[in-house]
């Protein structure tokens, strides 16, 4: 019913994949703030593609790469926006807005504190089960760049949890 434009179907399909786009929204971006805004773009964008669904795979699988499509984008987004201001090289990591983990586990703790490149690669090859050809297609970058990118993060995840 939802797929007609039922408001309340829409609604319950909202409440029951909300934590669930969070949490891919969460694990993406390293920010509370910003997984909110791109939750609030994937369920925006999930009202307008909602008519497209064929029903080829389970719901699940096409809203979850539906939504991480659609987070990569709004990361693409805001980097260049803020690229226009102040270049990449006098960004300090530092200044980075906190996040709030208290419902998270230890490791995402860890996870958002990776350089954004390699948090997404990581995100999407050892938790959402990406192979390294479709992270390179997603994200446009060489397949080995994804290996590589990787390869740092479980080696910086070591680090921090040593």
């Amino acid at each position: 019913m939802a797929k007609t434009g039922c408001e309340q179907a829409f609604a319950q399909l909202f409440r029951r994949h909300h934590q669930r786009v969070y949490a891919i929204c969460f694990r993406l971006s390293g920010q509370a703030r910003l997984a909110d805004d791109m939750t609030q773009a994937c369920f925006i964008r999930l009202w307008f593609k909602l008519d497209q669904f064929r029903g080829d795979s389970r719901f699940t699988t096409w809203l979850h790469r539906l939504c991480v499509r659609q987070a990569i984008n709004e990361l693409k987004v805001q980097q260049s926006w803020w690229q226009r201001f102040l270049p990449m090289e006098q960004l300090d990591p530092l200044d980075a807005p906190t996040v709030d983990f208290d419902d998270y586990h230890q490791l995402d703790k860890y996870i958002a504190k990776l350089p954004q490149r390699t948090r997404i690669v990581f995100v999407l090859c050892a938790i959402e089960g990406y192979q390294h050809n479709e992270v390179a297609a997603l994200l446009n970058i060489a397949e080995g760049t994804s290996k590589a990118q990787y390869h740092n993060a479980k080696q910086l995840l070591q680090e921090m949890l040593e």
